[in-house]
């Protein structure tokens, strides 16, 4: 949810989140993420429109600078996951479902607000799967005091051997 948090928070963010993780606990922090390191906005006006009429103030940090960030507050990063195309797929789901129920969702929400939904789903769809932006889930560690944790070493734990 970093996407929500802004460049200049950051650092702030995550460490309230360490605050609150007991040492020797996981954080798995979930997140968009920028394609260019320089923070260059998404192609096409996107990400105007997207900080215009969806999530004012967004800011989409590289994986670098969330992995740094995180890391400079005390996390160790254990395991950083892209699943890009896999949201792109599932906004094509969200945005499929509700182009089905066009006539329910007019009950509830404005024409306005319809209308850029149905933008914002589709459009995002379009990006993902265009590889515009990305989107992370990094696991982390609060270290204990001695700097060991007791997260398994392997993952045969997930897989089975």
């Amino acid at each position: 949810m970093f996407e929500h948090v802004g460049h200049a928070n950051l650092g702030s963010y995550f460490k309230i989140l360490y605050d609150q993780v007991k040492p020797g606990g996981l954080v798995m922090n979930h997140g968009i993420t920028a394609k260019y390191v320089d923070g260059r906005q998404v192609g096409q006006g996107a990400g105007k429109f997207i900080g215009r009429y969806v999530f004012p103030h967004g800011e989409l940090p590289h994986l670098s600078m969330a992995i740094a960030r995180m890391s400079e507050q005390g996390f160790e990063v254990l395991d950083v996951e892209g699943l890009r195309l896999h949201y792109a797929r599932t906004l094509e789901h969200w945005s499929h479902n509700l182009e089905q129920r066009l006539e329910q969702a007019r009950e509830l929400v404005s024409d306005k607000a319809l209308r850029i939904w149905r933008v914002y789903l589709a459009g995002c769809a379009y990006g993902f799967r265009r590889n515009w932006m990305n989107i992370h889930q990094i696991l982390a560690v609060k270290p204990l005091p001695d700097g060991s944790h007791h997260v398994p070493w392997t993952r045969d734990d997930i897989y089975g051997q």
